[in-house]
């Protein structure tokens, strides 16, 4: 009976065994898989110079859907050029901001007629390659897009998304364009084929040319695009490809009339304009719904208008039927609601399961869930904020920089003609001096306060230029008075608040996620693309100048000198360990220039009591640390690494080529900061005051130092790190400026006093 029961249950287990491996033989047949690929589609759909506020319009019934259901985010249009079409598509096929050309439009298919020859005549002609078989388009300005990125390997590299796509199997298309008739002949103007083309030039499917063109009677321009037509060219690429990029031209067309009809007339124009591509929004998503299928709508470039109201972010959808909803973010910002256009390639890629290229700076873009409402209306208002940043950084950073500079040749031009007062002068005259130096100190103090008042006006950025102004003069002037008040403490009690206070407050920022910091005017901004979270290099400046200044100024003030040191030493650590964390700071040559700093300025306050190899061996210890973060940033997914991870792994492929192109590219970009920023004329005029302290007047710069020797070693970090920061930083001068700054105030109080004292 036993066996027999186990002969039965040994067969049933079999038979079961035997089904499964069926089931999953089926599920591995490749057959299978074939099918569920041509089920995927990845469908973009570019539609040029409109705004958030435009695609929130009224008239867009169905890209309000599209918002609500999917998701949405405010992109970064930055190229290696400027901000214009020919070089916006080639950097969102490239993954990396590119350059385009004067003939990046120039797409055909083999047939199609250019100055007297076929499209694939002119290919062969310009590349030497016969058009492949089953190749739809050609681009026939391939090798000038080519030869600029030979000449320039710091760029992006034109095709390497379709590249990418026909690596991994997948086929591409091209539909419509922004063509135009001219002298009986067609304008080719298909910019956007530089999406979606290989490394070659080509695009396997295609259908572009007057067959997608209409007679707009009523419209302000004569010839537009013929949406059914568009729509029914989109249902035949469906079927043939698995990357569509669909260009609407009418925006273009529409915004080349700009100048030369009325506003009204435009504005009805631009309303028709909308209708018209919403209705065929609507008429792709019914097309697309058998498929699996991501949606793009992108807004590649920003219009004349945007640039000029320095609104130089667009709009993008990402939406999947049955999708996430949200807001778009990426590893590239690591901001809700902020993507860049490089960005664009990866999430392509990783819709399809490809591996992004090294080539490739974005990162996939994601979809943060959100309790909003309304997400246009959001994010509208954090575009106002960024434009209110980008527009007033500039003026207002000057401003304080101009002020800093007076104040400079102020302070030394005061002190050469007050030089030998007490004998040669009037008490009326001396009387008449020391206001002078009263006023000096109270402006050194209102100016050392700048930069935490503007970390603090962080909390809000515009949109009222008077009001924002107004409000950091009240700043100031609360943080002067609560300064002074102290001042009866000790003479550096004043200089000691204020820089505690920044070192701290900068320091509760970046736990708290730096929202302060990117909200402020003295930090980055979004818009121009060069750093989107972190501590970028002016506030990493203010951080390290106003941290050592700080603690150089307690330990003159304490009684408890030995515990004062400890307590430094950790504060400097944590504020190393906050520069250096991928998560945090991420700020590799500021944490470098923090380890130098603070190194020399410990060594100085210990020097008794740490040997040289022992004070090397610890900087080795944290040096090690910083390398470890790295190496950790680069071991993580390529969707979570900063710059750090990414750079760590450019030097394991590329070897000492990359290591000699990150060098040069940092000195090339200090020597053009040193030629035309304003950061390093005060870096220059506080370097030259700090000189000439020490030669004159012939004394004062000694005695000084003997009176505040722990805020001397302060000075020779602040100088130690400003070098370092110079060598390690893409703009090391606006680290070293707002370093120096710190610097700058205490030396001038500290020569005003002794020239007092003199008298």
């Amino acid at each position: 009976m036993l066996a027999a029961f186990c002969t039965r249950m040994l067969g049933i287990f079999l038979l079961l065994v035997i089904f499964s491996l069926s089931n999953t033989a089926a599920a591995q047949n490749p057959n299978d898989f074939v099918s569920i690929k041509e089920k995927q589609k990845v469908v973009m759909v570019l539609v040029d110079y409109l705004s958030l506020e435009d695609l929130a319009s009224k008239e867009m019934t169905t890209v309000h859907r599209m918002m609500r259901e999917g998701g949405l985010g405010l992109m970064n249009a930055n190229t290696a050029g400027g901000r214009v079409r020919a070089h916006s598509l080639v950097t969102i096929g490239a993954g990396r901001v590119a350059l385009g050309s004067d003939d990046v439009g120039l797409a055909l298919l083999p047939g199609e007629m250019y100055q007297h020859q076929t499209g694939g005549d002119v290919y062969r002609r310009r590349t030497g390659d016969e058009a492949p078989e089953g190749t739809d388009l050609l681009h026939l300005d391939i090798p000038t897009l080519r030869r600029t990125f030979d000449g320039n390997r710091s760029i992006g590299v034109p095709g390497l998304l379709g590249e990418a796509l026909h690596q991994g199997g997948f086929t591409t298309a091209y539909i419509g364009g922004a063509d135009r008739k001219k002298n009986d002949s067609l304008e080719y103007r298909r910019h956007g084929a530089t999406v979606v083309m290989d490394r070659r030039g080509r695009v396997d499917f295609a259908l572009v040319g007057e067959e997608l063109l209409e007679i707009k009677e009523k419209g302000i321009f004569t010839e537009g695009d013929d949406y059914d037509a568009l729509g029914i060219a989109l249902s035949k690429a469906l079927t043939q490809a698995d990357f569509i990029v669909v260009e609407t031209g009418d925006t273009i067309r529409l915004m080349e009339e700009e100048t030369r009809v009325g506003e009204e007339v435009f504005e009805e124009n631009k309303k028709n304009v909308l209708k018209e591509l919403d209705l065929f929004l609507a008429e792709m998503l019914t097309r697309v719904e058998h498929y699996n299928t991501l949606v793009l709508v992108v807004t590649p470039t920003p219009s004349r208008t945007m640039i000029k109201e320095k609104n130089l972010v667009t709009p993008l959808i990402l939406w999947q039927k049955d999708g996430a909803t949200g807001f778009l973010a990426s590893g590239t910002t690591r901001r809700e609601g902020i993507v860049a256009n490089t960005d664009i390639a990866p999430t392509v890629l990783d819709f399809f399961h490809l591996p992004v290229p090294e080539g490739m700076h974005g990162r996939k873009m994601t979809i943060l869930p959100t309790l909003e409402t309304n997400k246009s209306a959001s994010l509208i208002r954090l575009n106002e904020e960024m434009i209110f940043i980008n527009r007033y950084r500039s003026p207002l950073v000057k401003g304080y920089v101009l002020g800093q500079i007076i104040l400079v040749v102020g302070a030394v031009g005061t002190l050469f003609i007050n030089h030998g007062l007490g004998i040669t002068r009037k008490e009326t005259e001396k009387s008449t001096a020391l206001s002078m130096h009263a006023l000096i100190k109270v402006a050194l103090l209102a100016l050392s306060a700048v930069p935490l008042t503007l970390l603090i006006m962080g909390a809000y950025p515009g949109p009222s230029l008077g009001v924002f102004i107004t409000l950091i003069m009240v700043c100031i002037l609360i943080l002067t008075v609560l300064a002074l008040k102290i001042g009866g403490i000790h003479p550096l009690a004043p200089f000691c608040f204020l820089f505690s206070l920044t070192a701290g407050a900068i320091l509760l920022d970046i736990l708290w996620g730096a929202p302060l910091m990117q909200r402020s005017i003295l930090g980055y901004d979004a818009m121009g693309g060069a750093r989107y979270y972190g501590i970028g290099n002016e506030f990493m400046g203010v951080w390290l100048g106003a941290a050592m200044i700080a603690m150089a100024s307690l330990i003159e003030i304490s009684r408890s000198k030995k515990k004062t040191i400890i307590f430094a030493s950790v504060f400097f650590a944590s504020i190393i360990f906050f520069l250096a964390s991928p998560r945090l700071g991420t700020n590799a040559g500021g944490s470098v220039a923090a380890l130098v700093g603070f190194g020399i300025m410990m060594y100085l306050l210990n020097f008794k009591e740490i040997s040289p190899k022992v004070f090397l061996l610890l900087g080795g210890i944290l040096l090690t640390g910083l390398l470890s973060f790295a190496l950790w940033d680069a071991g993580q997914s390529v969707s979570l690494q900063s710059h750090f991870g990414r750079t760590i792994n450019a030097l394991k492929t590329n070897g000492i080529a990359e290591a000699y192109d990150i060098i040069v590219r940092k000195g090339a970009m200090n020597l053009k900061l040193i030629r035309w920023t304003i950061w390093s004329r005060v870096f220059l005029v506080i370097l030259a005051a700090t000189v000439l302290f020490f030669y004159w007047p012939l004394g004062v710069m000694k005695k000084a130092m003997t009176q505040y020797p722990f805020l001397a070693k302060g000075f020779w970090g602040v100088v130690s790190g400003c070098i370092t920061a110079l060598i390690f930083n893409d703009s090391g001068i606006v680290a070293a400026a707002t370093m120096s700054i710190f610097m700058a105030a205490p030396l001038i109080f500290i020569v005003i006093e002794g020239q007092e004292q003199d008298w």
